[in-house]
């Protein structure tokens, strides 16, 4: 079977005290059957520790109990107890993976980081990070597939378009999206033998809509309280012709990190279309994903009078972390399409 990949999913490698976040932070940790018999049968106090602290959440999932929003072998050097006392293996699935994520479509593999992971998404929002996509053979054989391969033929051909209006460096990032948008109507029209009317998206309808996009993203799950801090600061703050120039000069220069933003989002969601037949899905996420990324750095860049690449990869992370990795919000957002 072939694996598609790009150089920076090869390159990646934990920085573990050095992360300006964390994973072993906030987020639930699932505890796979194999792990959990590891655990069960771990000597010592380490082993009671282990047992102590697992257990089923609602949704039947067996976890570590969180301490103080940690997970509780995050200690306080900023390091994994169970990776100190018994080796990576003994690392349960979710730790081994994150943030490297697998999109199995039968046929072919593809693989991608997570921009949750703030080292992941530096990488990956690096110009010309997506330029490279190597693909090798994973020596697994190929599944029968069970879904429409022309469809797939279709989906990916578009994607490939997409991925070419994005490498257009003439485009700036609302022409971008607005090709896209373009080209997914095109998609869903053959999939649903109609047609689409097309809406312009452009800088002016980010801003009308500010208030509006602020006030879904407080409607969400909210996990951390710098995501709730920084949307209740939004809240307070109307975008001014100054600030709106201002910000749209400044930006110009990472037009890259937006483009590379959409490159995800569609290399990561947009082949699920051949389940849901809805290509229009994926575009949605994309959209809000840069909007939301759009007027959050602009109303930081208003508070602070100038932005770091921390400070603009922080609020996509963020929102990778609190909205994307969120089924909840997710679901929710697809409710109110």
């Amino acid at each position: 079977m072939k694996t598609a990949y790009h150089e920076f999913y090869k390159d990646f490698k934990c920085i573990a005290d050095k992360c300006p976040d964390s994973c072993c932070k906030e987020w639930d940790v699932v505890v796979d059957d194999d792990s959990y018999i590891k655990y069960k049968n771990a000597d010592g106090t380490f082993g009671e520790k282990l047992r102590s602290v697992m257990t089923i959440d609602a949704d039947g999932d067996r976890i570590f109990t969180l301490n103080n929003n940690r997970c509780p072998f995050w200690n306080k050097d900023m390091l994994c107890d169970i990776y100190i006392n018994m080796g990576e293996n003994a690392l349960c699935e979710t730790c081994k993976r994150f943030p490297r994520i697998t999109l199995d479509y039968s046929q072919f593999q593809e693989k991608i980081l997570s921009l949750a992971c703030p080292e992941a998404l530096r990488l990956m929002l690096k110009n010309g990070a997506m330029d490279k996509i190597i693909t090798a053979d994973n020596r697994e054989d190929a599944e029968p597939c069970d879904y429409d391969f022309s469809v797939m033929q279709l989906l990916l051909g578009a994607r490939q378009k997409i991925f070419a209006v994005l490498k257009n460096t003439d485009n700036d990032i609302f022409d971008c999206l607005n090709d896209i948008y373009q080209i997914c109507l095109k998609v869903q029209s053959e999939f649903d033998g109609i047609s689409y009317k097309y809406a312009v998206i452009t800088e002016d309808s980010f801003i009308k809509e500010y208030g509006q996009t602020v006030n879904l993203l407080l409607q969400l799950d909210i996990m951390t309280a710098e995501w709730k801090h920084l949307l209740t600061g939004a809240s307070k703050y109307k975008p001014n012709k100054d600030d709106i120039l201002k910000f749209r000069e400044y930006i110009r220069n990472y037009e890259y990190e937006y483009k590379n933003l959409i490159y995800y989002y569609i290399f990561r969601y947009f082949l699920n279309s051949i389940d849901s037949y809805d290509v229009t899905e994926c575009f949605d996420l994309t959209a809000l994903a840069v909007k939301s990324a759009y007027i959050l750095q602009m109303y930081k860049f208003a508070e602070k009078g100038s932005l770091t690449a921390d400070d603009r990869h922080r609020i996509i992370g963020l929102y990778s972390k609190e909205v994307e990795h969120s089924y909840e919000n997710i679901e929710f957002l697809r409710d109110i399409k």
